[in-house]
């Protein structure tokens, strides 16, 4: 049920000659085809301070974006694997490099991507340009017969500024050309690189480090209504919407902790705001497909509405998804069986300001003040009025020395 056409693109190498940065990829979209694409140099420097090629992970980069309000940067994330884990580590990237990912994300035909910005890897090159590589390389050998390693450095550094004036004026590339120059200008510059990636290096934020100062409870009971007292736990139900990036934010801001249960009917409307959410470290679970009370439903419905919604969600965040809130909490025996069967865990509540109904952020806060909040489960829905009245709630709580917590 891809909602992205069936596109993967995975990150094979990041390259960087001559203040021009690529990341090498491999496309998959009905077919796979590998190419250079040309980037600027914050987005590669970002990715370069996360990664590290080897044999045993793959990196494949996400095709949704997001904008941090409070850093006042662009997003993206990628996902790490090895064997059957994954990691999703959020980057800041710049605008240009969200619009060529979403000339990528949105094309249709491979062969209409831009190729002074999207070359080909392997695509044959023309006579012409064969001849013109003999040629340069012949004057440059015969003029130049020298033993000198300085020297010769020298031609290859001028042979090289060629070709990449050629290859980046002309549909064809020579990736064996690249490759040469990449290897020489590396060995000529290795020390003056690592100086100067020292010098400009970036900070970037890594969701491992974003969740490790979140506060979160794991979950053991197949079925929880409440939490440990002395905690409390923030929920929000419905999403995404319009409204989803502002909770967010409210929760970072004062560096708690939150648990969204989104509905795979909005996931489809908004990917981006679920990858944004997940890329934050916070937990996210399923609220059902299309928010139906499941008891009237068959068997084979409930299943659908199950499932369908977790597949999803895990399809737009590279990760297990286990936590699942019924819509208006409603069960039975079969729903019970199948979470079981599923090993997943439903989350309840124990209070509930009725925010869907008041939707006056005054009314939601003076009912969880006159509450007994500690070891509960707030319920709350996403909207304005919930996050106008947020920050008082926060407040509140944590003046109770209660620790707001995500559920995991």
């Amino acid at each position: 049920m891809s909602i992205y056409s069936g596109k993967l693109l995975e990150l094979k190498e990041i390259k960087n000659e001559y203040d021009k940065y690529f990341l090498q990829v491999r496309l998959s979209f009905e077919q796979d085809i590998e190419m250079f694409w040309e980037i600027d140099k914050y987005t590669a420097e970002n990715l370069k301070d996360l990664i590290q090629f080897d044999e045993k992970h793959k990196y494949r980069l996400s095709f949704n974006s997001s904008w941090d309000v409070i850093q006042k940067q662009h997003k993206s994330v990628l996902t790490r694997t090895y064997r059957d884990q994954s990691d999703i580590i959020s980057f800041s990237c710049s605008e240009d490099y969200i619009s060529k990912l979403n000339t990528i994300k949105h094309c249709q035909d491979i062969a209409a991507l831009d190729k002074p910005i999207f070359i080909p890897i392997n695509l044959e090159s023309t006579d012409e340009l064969h001849k013109d590589e003999e040629k340069i390389s012949k004057n440059y050998i015969g003029k130049f017969k020298m033993t000198s390693i300085a020297i010769m450095s020298v031609i290859f550094v001028i042979l090289f500024g060629y070709l990449s004036r050629l290859y980046l004026n002309k549909t064809a590339f020579d990736e064996k050309a690249l490759a040469q120059s990449i290897q020489l200008n590396n060995e000529m510059t290795e020390k003056q690189s690592e100086n100067l990636e020292s010098e400009n290096s970036i900070a970037i934020e890594d969701l491992s480090s974003i969740e490790s100062v979140i506060p979160f409870i794991k979950l053991e009971e197949s079925i929880t209504y409440s939490v440990p007292e002395g905690n409390v736990a923030l929920t929000f139900d419905d999403g995404p919407s319009q409204y989803s990036i502002g909770i967010m934010d409210v929760l970072k801001k004062y560096g708690v902790g939150g648990t969204f249960f989104f509905t795979g009917l909005n996931v489809k409307k908004y990917p981006d705001y679920v990858q944004c959410i997940q890329s934050n470290g916070y937990s996210i679970g399923s609220h059902s497909m299309n928010h139906i009370n499941m008891p009237t439903l068959s068997y084979d419905k409930q299943k659908s509405e199950l499932i369908d919604s977790i597949e999803l969600l895990e399809e737009v965040t590279n990760q297990k998804i286990t936590l699942f809130r019924p819509p208006y909490g409603s069960l039975n025996k079969q729903i019970k069986d199948l979470i079981y069967n599923q090993q997943y865990k439903i989350v309840l509540w124990n209070n509930d300001p009725e925010d869907w109904k008041t939707q006056d952020a005054d009314k939601i806060f003076y009912s969880i003040q006159n509450s007994n909040v500690s070891g509960s489960i707030i319920l709350l829905h996403e909207s304005q009025a919930v996050i106008d009245a947020l920050p008082r709630i926060i407040e509140y709580l944590q003046e109770l020395n209660l620790e707001i917590i995500s559920l995991k």
